[in-house]
């Protein structure tokens, strides 16, 4: 018996890596999908060890894994003997995708005393060079530039692949990204606006600042009110990013620690070391007050975050 163990944060990364499980084995096998916390383990057991009508190998995906902790201690006796049965060659894969405290059962545990261990991570997935290589592959040519653009646009594997099969469709003919076709056929993430909109204002380009803000308001409809909170968790973020660039983290280290994609670890180390840590203080400062008296009804909020921007 093959049996894995996939923990990850991205859905389509695992799937992905499924598919190269797959893609390495010789033999066809029959694909079943078992579901833990509706079916049980010992559903999942009787499959294992019944014999397929056509003697087919099995290539079994349990998803909902994280159920496994809430199994009881003989059920799972049941399929730890299973899986140790070294005369089949049957593939056996649970898929745990949600954030829990799975790892931290002993359940868990010992599981993992049974299978081949794979964590993915995003924040470990090189997204660049997949898209490049995903281009490369459909024959579509994209400048470096252009193709740094799109990652800033995008947070996790699936999001990135519904973007180059947008930007594929969109350029099948001409068989080439631009930078225009990025910014027209993608969506780009909220957060890259905000970041966009403390740039400017950090600068002091109050021209473009008010510029970004219409677009926000026309374009995703945002409530002053609810900017003001991203803008407070955005200064507070690049407080604490600032303090760690002084202590001589790097880009790479942000992206990790913070669990985000390098283009969104660049926006929050360049805007950290466009302004003084007492800046950035007094701005966050700023912003919480200007909360509270919108709560209270001191202040409209629109009104507020306009004379915020002009200070």
């Amino acid at each position: 018996m093959y049996n894995y163990i996939i923990t990850t944060d991205d859905i389509s990364a695992a799937n992905e890596k499924i598919e190269q499980i797959k893609k390495s084995l010789s033999s066809e096998y029959d694909e079943i999908g078992y579901d833990i916390e509706e079916e049980g383990v010992l559903s999942l057991v009787d499959e294992l060890t019944t014999i397929s009508l056509f003697d087919t190998l099995k290539f079994i995906t349990v998803k909902g894994a994280e159920a496994i902790t809430k199994q009881s201690e003989s059920a799972l006796k049941e399929l730890y003997t299973a899986m140790n049965d070294r005369s089949s060659e049957n593939v056996l894969i649970f898929l745990f995708t949600k954030d829990t405290d799975y790892q931290k059962s002993e359940k868990f545990k010992n599981l993992r005393k049974y299978a081949t261990y794979i964590d993915i991570r995003i924040k470990n997935i090189p997204l660049d060079q997949y898209a490049k290589r995903q281009f490369e592959e459909d024959g579509y040519k994209i400048q470096e530039q252009t193709l740094n653009l799109l990652i800033t646009y995008v947070d996790s594997l699936s999001s990135l692949q519904r973007a180059i099969e947008i930007l594929e469709l969109y350029k099948a003919e001409e068989k080439k990204i631009t930078t225009p076709d990025v910014e027209l056929m993608v969506s780009k993430p909220l957060d890259n606006d905000v970041y966009q909109l403390i740039s400017a204002f950090l600068s002091y380009h109050t021209k473009e600042v008010f510029s970004i803000y219409r677009d926000l308001k026309i374009l995703t409809k945002i409530q002053s009110s609810f900017l003001v909170s991203l803008l407070i968790n955005k200064f507070q973020e690049m407080y604490n990013v600032s303090i760690l660039l002084k202590g001589g983290m790097s880009q790479n280290d942000i992206a990790a620690l913070f669990n985000v994609s390098s283009g969104r670890a660049y926006y929050m180390v360049r805007n950290a070391k466009s302004s003084s840590l007492s800046k950035i203080k007094s701005n966050l400062e700023d912003l919480v007050q200007l909360e509270a008296d919108i709560k209270s009804g001191k202040i409209k909020d629109d009104l507020g975050l306009e004379l915020f921007f002009l200070k």
